[in-house]
């Protein structure tokens, strides 16, 4: 699915109906991280999409700089290949979000032009570093998150454990006849051996194995 939206979006590029300057303000390094790579998106027919719609990213970028020395085709055609050959592991998203940081400063100033080895040598680089920092506090977002859950979980296990031992130490008997009323056989020695395991329910386990005598199933 995403590979098709970026096929749709690249027609939409090269046909001037992204709007990309709404686009571009939109955009976050973060997003890039589930979108799909180029060498993914634009292979076998799609080769010439993808070259095409780099192309016509790369025209954009070049042209708001505003040099008064203008490049070739040729040369302009030179850094689109460069681009796609640097990004093939990256994503069409990654591209957009790189030449608007680019142009706008964000990796240095220049005064004398912008070519490939700039552009690739020295601030693509940077923007390789800024996205795996950002990927690093995503995992650790994520991780925190998860650990979060773990221990929330764990309270809530903690919790229920207390109030069945609480209700057991009240009176065992018919909190097991209860607890195991409507149990089978494969559910009974599985909570027999989660028992054994638990140190506040571990004592009443002896009681808990008396209900194998009635159920059989």
């Amino acid at each position: 699915m995403k590979l098709e939206k970026t096929l749709e979006f690249s027609i939409k590029i090269i046909n001037g109906n992204a709007d990309l300057a709404q686009v571009e303000r939109k955009l976050k390094i973060e997003e890039t991280f589930s979108q799909p790579i180029i060498n993914s998106v634009f292979k076998g027919d799609h080769g010439s999409t993808g070259f095409t719609v780099i192309r016509v990213l790369v025209d954009r970028f070049i042209s708001s700089f505003g040099f008064s020395t203008k490049m070739t085709p040729d040369q302009l055609d030179m850094i689109t290949v460069d681009t796609f050959d640097s990004f093939g592991h990256e994503s069409l998203v990654d591209v957009i979000i790189f030449f608007k940081m680019a142009r706008s400063g964000k990796f240095g100033e220049t005064n004398r032009g912008v070519d490939s080895n700039l552009i690739f040598g020295k601030w693509f680089p940077m923007y390789l570093d800024k996205k795996a920092d950002l990927r690093e506090k995503e995992y650790q977002k994520t991780k925190e998150e998860r650990n979060a859950i773990s221990v929330s979980m764990a309270d809530v296990e903690i919790s229920y454990r207390r109030n069945m031992a609480h209700k057991l130490k009240e009176n065992d008997t018919l909190f097991i006849d209860n607890f195991t009323k409507n149990m089978d056989r494969q559910m009974l020695e599985d909570t027999i051996n989660h028992w054994d395991s638990q140190s506040d329910l571990k004592k009443h386990v002896t009681m808990l194995k008396l209900k194998r005598r009635t159920i059989k199933a």
